[in-house]
Formats: structure tokens, C-alpha cells, sequence
């Protein structure tokens, strides 16, 4: 099978490209914001103001870089894919579609998707991991989708060789790895104020009203990787928190932290009791008060966190298995039977 993967050659992207690589041999990688001569620039242009008044340079640069046609087109980064470009690639490929991992129906990304919506419903498949975005994909005329989990890597989301300095640098209670946005902020800060020895890893959260309360307790800065597991892994409880404005019900790190073999204390969402059974797999609370009790009593009786931990571990790593190599496959399967 000869594939075409429109996506950028870092973060997840990569691993996804990576494992097409591996299972089907014959793909290649167009990278839609190498068309972009200035890239800072561009992108606050791109998300601030309209990315419409870059269709003719991205359409131009990635046909001329399509030198034959593919079975399929596996589009990453679909909010450089407008209308035109979509009818255009059709004519190259069997098959073409889209891994929508964002949603671009809602406003926090401001002007970000505003190219890609009118292509939506020219897809042959879009593939979400939000219940939420089948829902309002409705309103654009998308008809083939498909709802998988949100993917982890085998390779880095796994147990990870740690040192002596690393073991004692990392050895936290709980934590929370990930960007700040203004309803976790609030929330850490009760959370902290109740007793909980909470630590804080991630980007943008200098921006928080509460930073100065929080600051002591954070640690700014994008964490990905093995680094990522490391400090997940020496932890002995971490919370996945959806975005609200995003309206996840779920996030790759609700998978990422099991599979690493932490406990997962998660806001409580339907996804995330299906998935999971509660106080035996994982523990998830409705609010502050919530997530500081199960915290605490769990601190405190390390035989039950471990066991929690063990069998969460066990439920995605051998039981719902969403790893990007099985992802990928199943993709595939369903677009093509």
C-alpha cells in the first residue's frame, strides 16, 4: 500500500508516521507548514487572523511536491486542508482522511480551523476521540467517522530506566503534567490549600491569577518523552484533567499514565467509567473535595494504590491495547472493509 502522510515530522505526528512506516513500507511524509516562509509569523497569522489567506501557498506547495499517486492519504494536520485542496488531492488517492485529535468546532483556537470546516464532509473517513466531536461534526455534514481512544506509545509510555538522583528529584505524591488552562488553575490551588502535596509540571501556567500561590509548587517548562514518563513513573498519583473548553471527555494522558504503571486519578466523565473500573483500575472525582479525600486515603494505604495502579496498568496494556501501531491498523481495516 503507497501512502501519503500530511502531518509535521515532530511530537505525536512523527510516532504516528513512524508506525505507518513500519507496518505498510511505502509512505511519504509532506510536511503542509513547511509551506510557511516565516513559521512564527505565520502560525499567529494563521490562528489570530484567518488561515484563509494562506490556501493558494499551502495548496501550491503540497501538490507540487505530490510527484504519484497513493492508495491513501492520511491527513494529520487538517487545518491547513481546505475545500479546493481537499477536491484536488481526491484525484490522487482511493482513499483520503483525516485524524482529527483537536476539536475545530469549538472557539479556543480561535481562527485555527476556519480553512478546514467547509472540507470536512469530503473526507472518506475522519477519525475523532471525543464522543463530542461526533456530535457536533453533524452540523458540517460529516457522515463517515469513526470514534477510537486517544493512542500511547508503547515505547515511551512504559517503565523507563531511572537513576538514583532522578528517583529522589521526581519522588512526588501527586502531579499533573500538562499546559495550564484557567479552570485547572483554581482547581490545584484548593487542592493545595486543603493539604494535598501537589506538583505541577508544564507550560504557560505564568499565566495563571494564582501563579504567585502556585509558583512554588511548579515547574514551567513543556515535558515530553521519556522525561514525560520518568516524572509520571516516580510519582505515586497523577491526575488527567479534560479540557472544559476543548469539551473532552477524555485525554491521551488518561491512557499515557496507566501504561506508564502510575495511578490515574481522573475527573469523572462517562468515557472514563467505561473504560475503567472505578476504585479498582482508577479513581476519579466530581470536585476539589473529591480528589483530595481519594488522594489522601490512597497516600495512606500504598497496598491499595499499588493494586489500583497494577490493574489500571494491565486494562490498557493488554486489555484495550490503544497503542499508534494498533490504532493505525484499525483505521486502516475500517476504511478499507
Amino acid at each position: 500500500m503507497k501512502i501519503l502522510y500530511l502531518g509535521t515530522k515532530k511530537g505525536a505526528a512523527l510516532q504516528e508516521y513512524l508506525v505507518l512506516k513500519k507496518v505498510y513500507k511505502k509512505v511519504d511524509l509532506i510536511d503542509p507548514y513547511k509551506s510557511f516562509i516565516l513559521p512564527n509569523i505565520y502560525n499567529k497569522i494563521f490562528v489570530h487572523i484567518s488561515p484563509k489567506i494562506f490556501q493558494p501557498i499551502i495548496n501550491q506547495y503540497i501538490l507540487s511536491k505530490i510527484k504519484k499517486s497513493y492508495d491513501l492519504i492520511f491527513v494529520r494536520n487538517g487545518e491547513t486542508i481546505g475545500k479546493s485542496l481537499i477536491l484536488k488531492l481526491k484525484k490522487e488517492t482511493n482513499k483520503i482522511i483525516f485524524l482529527c485529535v483537536d476539536n475545530p468546532f469549538v472557539s479556543r483556537d480561535k481562527q485555527r480551523f476556519k480553512l478546514c470546516l467547509p472540507a470536512l464532509k469530503h473526507y472518506d473517513l475522519i477519525i475523532f476521540q471525543q464522543a463530542s466531536r461526533i456530535r457536533l461534526s453533524k452540523k458540517y455534514g460529516v457522515k463517515k467517522k469513526l470514534l477510537i481512544l486517544p493512542f500511547y506509545q508503547k515505547k515511551t509510555h512504559c517503565s523507563q530506566k531511572i537513576t538514583t538522583y532522578e528517583k529522589k528529584k521526581y519522588n512526588n505524591d501527586v502531579i499533573f503534567v500538562g499546559t495550564w488552562m484557567p479552570e485547572r488553575g483554581i482547581f490545584f490551588k484548593r487542592l493545595i490549600e486543603m493539604g494535598l502535596n501537589l506538583k505541577i509540571y508544564g507550560s504557560h501556567w505564568q499565566k495563571d491569577k494564582n501563579y504567585g500561590f502556585l509558583s512554588s509548587r511548579t515547574k514551567i517548562g513543556h515535558v515530553s518523552g521519556k522525561m514525560y514518563s520518568k516524572i509520571i513513573q516516580c510519582s505515586k498519583i497523577a491526575l488527567s484533567f479534560p479540557s472544559q473548553e476543548n469539551l473532552d471527555d477524555i485525554t491521551n494522558k488518561s491512557l499515557e499514565i496507566p501504561a506508564i504503571g502510575t495511578l490515574l486519578c481522573a475527573f469523572k466523565t462517562n468515557i472514563h467509567k467505561k473504560i475503567f473500573i472505578e476504585n479498582k483500575e482508577a479513581v476519579f472525582f466530581k470536585n476539589e473535595k473529591e480528589c483530595y479525600k481519594k488522594c489522601k486515603d490512597l497516600l495512606l494505604n500504598v497496598n491499595k494504590l499499588k493494586k489500583i495502579a497494577y490493574r489500571g496498568h494491565i486494562k490498557v496494556t493488554r486489555v484495550l491495547k490503544p497503542d499508534y501501531e494498533s490504532a493505525v491498523k484499525k483505521i486502516i481495516s475500517k476504511l478499507f472493509d
